[in-house]
Order: C-alpha cells, then structure tokens, then sequence
C-alpha cells in the first residue's frame, strides 16, 4: 500500500477513531562524522499521554556503519530517548540534544495509541524493516515504563485505594545508615515490603540484563537498609511465539533464566506472566498475602 493510500485510509477512519492526538518523528545522528540524521523512532502525543516506539533492530545500522556504532550502546540510547519523552512529553523541545531531535507534529488518529505508533513506525523507520523477509517480524519490545503503566491501571482497578498505598510514581528517598540519603526508583513500596515491575519484553539479552540488575540491585538496597524484609520482582517475560527467531529466544531465555535463579536465592521472590493482566493478579495476589 502507498503512502497517499495509507493517508486516505487514516482520513476515512477518522470519524470511527477512538484516539487523535499529534504523531513526530524522532530522528538521531548516530555518526557524527559524516552528519546524516536517521529516523530511529515515533512519538504520539494524546490526552496528556505520550505511546512511543523505537528502533530495536539494528541489522541495517550494522550494514549501513559496520562495526564503527557499538550496538549495545545503541539499544541503551534508544531506551534512554523513550525514557527522556515519557517523562517530560508534555513540554519538549525540537532538539532533545546535539545528535537528537524530533520532526514537526502532525494530526494522526486511530483504534488505539499503539497501532497509530506502529504504523507511522513502518511508513518512516525504514531501518527498522527486516533485512531478511522470511523472518518473523512481529515482535514488538515493551518498555519497563509501558509495563508499569498496564500494571498500576489494573492494580487501581482491582485494589482501589489499597493500590495508592502502594505505587510509587516518585523516586523513593531511602536514609543510609551513614546520615546519607538515595533516591531510588522503587514502583512498589509500603512499610513491610518493595516490589520492581521489569519489562524482559526486548530481542536484546544485553537490554534484558540491564533492566534486571538494577531492579534487583536498588531492591537488595532497600531490603537492607530499612524494616523491609520482603521484596518481589514482577517480570513479563516474552514466550517463543512472541515474535522472536528461536535463535533470539533460546539466547533470551538463557540469560534471562541464569539471572533470575541468582535472584530468587538471594531471597527476592520472582513473579513472572507473558501477559500483563496475568502478572498483574499475580503481583496483586502477592502483595495481599504480605499486607
């Protein structure tokens, strides 16, 4: 389908849309040598509400750069450009910095924030198309911030008020020992327990890593600095039909596994769903039984 087809069918559709808001691109030079501004991702802004998506496939980077763009410091930046507009959506500039900025905002609606995101994500992310067309290519990553946004609406819906005295949508001031004082991102908190809510929805074992460790790692902080003495990690975790290569999700599974087994020893307790409504009750199941 043509680009002018595409923008007919959104014209159509628009009366029957349940979201409008303004869609920017969200493009990046990631080689200053040569000055060449990519598109890396899509924002959509509605409602005081930001849906964003990013490149996390770097297949055509590799080909277009070769080994002179370290992938791993890739995925991180693209988490770090999701993270910067999820947090500050309501009030950005054009240039988020020297080597980022975002295109002019233009009306879009649909169904839902997320098809709106993914489509104008295929129509102007052309690195984010497969290299090979036999490959599965649905697979879409969820962000650690999109995963925590299902799971406190449905918490909000099934505790009420018993949910607020939980979620944290602040950093945690934690007091150390020292007189010193760290604020920690804890999403789940009360006098008796901390809870982490981590996204293990990426192709990335790398990205995978990162989220885990410094879940567990700000847990472990707080476990043994306060009256906390339980704490849980609830985790989506992505199944083979999820999207990926069975190359991607045996490699996933792997080091995904490997951390979790450590963490379970030490003595967080691990809640894991492949679906957020699932680790939902799940987690709201837990937090009932230590409240």
């Amino acid at each position: 389908m043509s680009n002018l087809a595409r923008l007919r069918e959104r014209l159509s559709a628009a009366e029957q849309s349940v979201v409008s808001g303004l869609w920017r691109p969200i493009s990046a030079c990631l080689d200053e040598d040569t000055g060449e501004y990519l598109n890396v991702g899509v924002m959509f802004q509605y409602a005081d509400k930001v849906e964003v998506r990013m490149l996390d496939t770097f297949d055509r980077i590799k080909c277009l750069y070769d080994q002179r763009i370290d992938h791993g410091s890739l995925a991180h930046l693209m988490m770090d450009i999701e993270e910067t507009i999820r947090r500050h959506h309501r009030d950005l500039p054009s240039e988020l910095s020297d080597t980022i900025r975002l295109g002019e905002p233009l009306y879009a609606s649909g169904a839902d924030a997320e098809s709106v995101v993914d489509e104008f994500f295929q129509d102007v992310v052309t690195l984010g198309a497969p290299t090979n067309k036999a490959r599965n290519n649905n697979f879409r990553y969820r962000s650690n911030h999109k995963v925590r946004e299902t799971l406190f609406e449905i918490m909000r819906e099934k505790m009420a008020l018993e949910a607020e005295r939980i979620i944290c949508t602040e950093p945690y001031r934690l007091k150390l020992p020292n007189s010193a004082s760290i604020d920690i991102d804890i999403p789940l908190l009360n006098e008796r327990a901390a809870g982490a809510v981590v996204s293990a929805w990426y192709k990335s074992p790398m990205v995978v890593e990162n989220n885990l460790l410094q879940a567990a790692s700000d847990l472990l902080l707080i476990t043994s600095n306060s009256d906390r003495k339980r704490s849980s990690m609830s985790v989506l975790m992505p199944q083979e039909a999820s999207g990926m290569s069975r190359g991607e999700f045996v490699k996933h599974q792997d080091a995904t596994r490997r951390l979790l087994d450590r963490y379970q020893k030490s003595g967080i307790d691990i809640i894991e769903a492949p679906s957020s409504d699932v680790l939902a009750n799940s987690t709201i199941d837990w937090w009932k039984s230590v409240a």
